[in-house]
């Protein structure tokens, strides 16, 4: 595993088919639904330009023309440029999570690679479903994990993706992202930063169980947040506040884990072109397979 390691598996058992398709669809419904006034009323998911020349995720500021330019960098240099715009507050605050996650060693418990992924039902941002088997149907699948639409280090990820995202389809690898951010929260973010990506809502959190990225938000950090505006349990449609670890799993059709990138430091992600990579590698191996020679045993028939 990148980064981040595991010694132990996590989460509850997996969910029956029955149950999945019952939580898919209840998730799907929870999609649909429109945003009550209260949260609508609270800061957005992400400033458009007529609002501000600015985007602000956590105390962050971006210029418009970074964004535009992110297409074109690794994920390290916008990491460092958007570490530069911390504020003293924002920064402390980040310090501590990720030093609060790394004493708890919350990576240790996902999922590693050789292990069966977790399978899943989940909705997308129009509300579809789709399930972790058909995605894998005619290739690898792709599921990264992030933490929202407020985050810039997500949205800097996600950008980037797009950016790749033909080279994926032209392996025909599925890719998809997840966040707890349920309503219409994933189909604004698509919006606004123009993506075509598959976006699913992991409701309730189960998936990020499942795959042992899931913690609950300590309070120190609650209240940094809560004081910027911002209520996860309320965007996510739940009573608590919980976020996944930012984490990469590629996994083979037969939906064993190939690569596994978990890392404690939320700033820090996989690059595109490794992930790409590894795929690669996957796609190659399959194609290399010989082809079945039942045909050439045996007899020829001289007809």
């Amino acid at each position: 595993m990148a980064r981040g390691t595991a010694s132990r598996r996590a989460g509850p058992p997996l969910l029956s088919s029955t149950r999945r398709l019952r939580k898919g669809c209840a998730a799907a419904g929870l999609i649909r639904r429109r945003p009550n006034k209260a949260a609508a009323s609270k800061r957005p998911l992400c400033p458009r330009e007529s609002r501000s020349p600015h985007l602000e995720r956590s105390g962050v500021q971006m210029n418009i023309e970074m964004v535009s330019d992110h297409l074109t960098k690794a994920l390290k240099q916008v990491r460092s440029e958007l570490l530069a715009g911390l504020n003293r507050t924002d920064r402390e605050a980040y310090t501590n999570l990720v030093n609060w996650l790394r004493e708890t060693d919350v990576a240790s418990r996902a999922l590693r690679v050789g292990e069966l992924a977790p399978e899943f039902l989940l909705p997308d941002a129009d509300g579809r479903l789709h399930s972790s088997e058909q995605l894998r149907r005619e290739g690898p699948l792709v599921v990264s994990f992030y933490r929202g639409g407020w985050c810039p280090f997500c949205n800097a990820e996600l950008r980037a993706l797009q950016a790749v995202k033909p080279e994926f389809d032209s392996l025909k690898a599925k890719l998809v992202v997840l966040s707890p951010e349920t309503r219409d929260l994933p189909r604004q973010l698509k919006q606004q930063l123009n993506l075509d990506l598959t976006m699913l809502a992991d409701v309730d959190h189960a998936v990020a169980i499942s795959f042992g990225v899931l913690f609950r938000v300590p309070e120190q950090t609650k209240a940094h947040y809560a004081g910027q505006g911002y209520d996860f349990a309320d965007r996510h449609g739940s009573t608590e506040w919980m976020l996944p670890i930012p984490a990469t799993f590629v996994i083979d059709q037969g939906g064993v884990i190939r690569d596994a990138f978990v890392e404690p430091d939320f700033t820090i992600r996989r690059e595109p072109s490794d992930v790409l990579n590894q795929v690669r590698q996957l796609v190659g191996s399959r194609a290399e397979q010989p082809a079945d020679l039942t045909n050439d045993v045996g007899p020829k028939s001289n007809s």
